[in-house]
C-alpha cells in the first residue's frame, strides 16, 4: 500500500504539468476492404466498391466527441467480407473485422454478420440499430476507451459504456450473430479483476515518458514497480486474460525501456513469471544503470 499511495501523489501533479490534454475523438483511420472470396461475381464486386471510401469517410469525418479537437487518434481497420447470403430483400455479409490502434488496442472479431446495398447513406446520428455502422461504432469506442486510458485513470470509461450499450442492442437484433461475444468482450475490460490492467497501462505510457521525454530515475522506477505489480494482480487472478494477452503482445517488444533505471532485476524477473511467452526478451533486456 505504501507504493501505491505514493504513485498517487504524485502521479495528479504530473499529469497536470506534463501530459497533454485528453484526445479529441477526431480519428483518422485506414480502413481497407477486402473480398478475396468474392472476386469472381461482378454484381458484388460492383456493389461493394465504395464501401472502402465510404467508410473511411464515415469514420474519420464523424465527431465522436466535442472536447478536444485539436487530437486526433490514429487506427486501422480491415473489413474481410468472404460470403454472403440473400435474406429476403436484406443481401446479408458476413465477414471479419481487424482493428488496431497505437497503444495496442487490437482487436480481431471472426464473425461479423451486416446487411449493406450500393447507395447506402451512412449517417452518424440515427434512430436504429444499423449492423454495419454500429459494428464499427463499437470497435471505435473500444479504440477510444483504451486509448483514453492512457491519458488518465480510467478516462475510457464513457466510450466503454457506449460500447456496452451497443452490444446490447446488437444482441437484441435481427443481427445478433457475434454480438453476445462482444458483450462478454467490454464486460471483461471493464470488470474488477482488470481494474489493475487498466491502472498498468496509465503508469506504463508516464512511466515511459520518464524514461524517454523527462528522465527522472526516482519517478521511473517508481512507475515501473507499479506497472509490474498491477500486471501480477491481473495474471494472479485471470492467468488467461485475453486483455492481459493483449497488453503482453503489444508491449513486450518496448517494455525494456521502462526498467532503464532499474537497480535490479526483480521486475524483469516477475514479468517473466508472469509473461512466460516472451521470456527471451526479458531475458535480454538491460539495465540502463
Amino acid at each position: 500500500m505504501k507504493n501505491i499511495s505514493i504513485i498517487y501523489i504524485f502521479t495528479p501533479l504530473f499529469f497536470f504539468l506534463i501530459m497533454p490534454e485528453l484526445p479529441a475523438q477526431k480519428l483518422n483511420c485506414q480502413v481497407q476492404v477486402d473480398i478475396p472470396l468474392l472476386r469472381e461475381q461482378p454484381d458484388v464486386q460492383e456493389a461493394l466498391s465504395e464501401l472502402n471510401q465510404k467508410l473511411t469517410d464515415y469514420i474519420n469525418n464523424t465527431v465522436w466527441n466535442e472536447e478536444n479537437q485539436d487530437i486526433t487518434i490514429n487506427c486501422n481497420i480491415q473489413l474481410i467480407i468472404e460470403t454472403f447470403t440473400d435474406r429476403g430483400s436484406d443481401r446479408v455479409f458476413r465477414s471479419q473485422f481487424l482493428i488496431s490502434s497505437p497503444s495496442g488496442e487490437n482487436f480481431y472479431d471472426r464473425a461479423c454478420e451486416f446487411s449493406y446495398i450500393a447507395g447506402q447513406a451512412f449517417e452518424s446520428y440515427r434512430t436504429t440499430f444499423d449492423p454495419l455502422l454500429d459494428l464499427v461504432d463499437f470497435y471505435i469506442y473500444l479504440i477510444m476507451a483504451g486509448e483514453l486510458d492512457t491519458y488518465d485513470l480510467f478516462s475510457g470509461n464513457p466510450f466503454y459504456d457506449k460500447a456496452q450499450n451497443l452490444a446490447n442492442q446488437g444482441q437484441l437484433s435481427f443481427y445478433s450473430t457475434g454480438w453476445s461475444k462482444r458483450l462478454e468482450e467490454v464486460i471483461q475490460i471493464t470488470d474488477g479483476d482488470h481494474v489493475s490492467l487498466r491502472e498498468a497501462k496509465f503508469y506504463y505510457y508516464e512511466g515511459l515518458y520518464f524514461v524517454e521525454k523527462e528522465p527522472n530515475s526516482e519517478y521511473a522506477r517508481k512507475l515501473a514497480k507499479a506497472v509490474v505489480d498491477r500486471l501480477a494482480r491481473v495474471h494472479n487472478k485471470r492467468p488467461n486474460s485475453p486483455a492481459l494477452k493483449r497488453f503482453f503482445d503489444s508491449h513486450y517488444q518496448e517494455i525494456c525501456k521502462l526498467f532503464q533505471y532499474d537497480e535490479n532485476r526483480s521486475n524483469l524477473n516477475k514479468m517473466i513469471q508472469i509473461d512466460p511467452r516472451h521470456r527471451d526478451t526479458y531475458m535480454e533486456c538491460e539495465l540502463g544503470i
